[in-house]
């Protein structure tokens, strides 16, 4: 199974600061075990950075804690694509589910892949419902 792993998904297997989305844990484990490939556009690194720099900020997380929370991240098994590829397709999905476009390029991916979608964000779980991903 491919799955497209977004931020916030991403985010709450470190930071459980909400619900994992269900079945993250097991697929990641199916990743482990070579069964299961997690893909993502390359902008999750930039966002998973952002928010833990808003967190080290609001002081819910160490300096020295969002330092090791960015190497793990790094570290994940998540196979990242470029964006210029997927620019087009997420434009035309932003625009069509009013999505803003970051999250749009995690659903053109999925789409591109043939991939199932893991987000935290409620509506962009709802859309990847509508859109059978």
């Amino acid at each position: 199974m491919i799955g497209v792993i977004d931020t916030s998904a991403l985010i709450r297997l470190f930071v459980p600061d909400g619900p994992i989305p269900d079945g993250l844990e097991e697929f990641f484990q199916g990743v482990e075990r070579g069964r299961n490939i997690a893909i993502a556009p390359e902008l999750i690194l930039v966002e998973s950075a952002n928010v833990i720099n808003k967190k080290r900020k609001a002081v819910d997380i160490s300096e020295e804690e969002s330092r090791q929370l960015l190497l793990d991240i790094l570290a994940m098994p998540i196979r990242l694509f470029p964006h210029k590829p997927l620019i087009q397709p997420s434009f035309d999905l932003a625009s069509e589910y009013e999505l803003t476009l970051y999250d749009a390029l995690f659903l053109a991916l999925a789409t591109a892949q043939g991939a199932i979608v893991f987000s935290a964000d409620e509506a962009m779980v709802k859309v990847a419902g509508l859109m059978n991903l």
